[in-house]
């Protein structure tokens, strides 16, 4: 095959973290009595999604994006809920997510014991491992570096050193990142060395400059990229 090694991304790659998002949200908002309409649902989003862009470039850790977030969203919709709660709350429901992108387990079977495949991902620890063995899907992984437990996030190159001098294979041409964001998985992996496939499964346009090696709109294309 043309690559030996695959580095895969979890959320929006291989689980549907925006089904499992928008329904634990939707259960957050009402149980607090938010309520989930669609301007309460936008405010968190846009909110969460600033946060997360702000983690990605090292601005803050991960623990003010689960501190804040949600009392952000309230403090800006004049809510007197308590967003901390409201965190932890969202948290133990994300974790009982086990939605998978269409395709996932046929492509992971598919390459199970052709080559290595190893988690990296910038969620959070006990939520994705336990979000894995709910899907049954960490027996496909040889390893998963998680940013939560590393101490650094994608993009920064600080987060695929300890990637490299773990996995087996040592030569760049031969390991490929696939994941759903240039902003972190697409940059990562470039500025890494490393080849990179792009899961753009809602054919959205390419407006960042990181350009992958490889776009793809369907995990079973990516067969057609390993066996070339």
């Amino acid at each position: 095959m043309r690559y030996s090694t695959l580095l895969w991304d979890l959320d929006g790659t291989l689980y549907d973290f925006e089904k499992n998002e928008d329904r634990s949200l939707r259960r957050i908002l009402d149980d607090f009595g938010v309520g989930a309409t669609a301007e309460h649902l936008a405010c968190y989003r846009r909110i969460n999604h600033q946060l997360w862009s702000d983690y990605e470039q090292g601005l803050i850790g991960k623990q003010v994006i689960e501190d804040t977030r949600f009392q952000r969203t309230f403090d800006e919709l004049g809510v007197g809920a308590d967003g901390l709660a409201a965190s932890r709350a969202y948290r133990k429901l994300l974790m009982q997510g086990y939605d998978l992108i269409e395709g996932a387990c046929e492509i992971m079977t598919a390459l199970q014991g052709k080559v290595e495949m190893d988690v990296i991902t910038n969620g959070d620890g006990p939520t994705q491992r336990q979000r894995l063995a709910g899907a049954d899907m960490a027996k496909y992984f040889s390893h998963l570096f998680i940013s939560d437990e590393l101490g650094v996030q994608k993009p920064q190159a600080e987060f695929f050193e300890p990637v490299l001098r773990t996995i087996a294979e040592k030569d760049p041409r031969r390991i490929l990142v696939i994941g759903d964001s240039l902003s972190s998985d697409i940059a990562g992996g470039q500025a890494a060395g490393l080849d990179t496939c792009w899961v753009n499964r809602k054919h959205q346009s390419m407006t960042l400059k990181e350009k992958p090696t490889w776009q793809i709109n369907d995990l079973c294309q990516l067969m057609e990229i390993m066996d070339e």
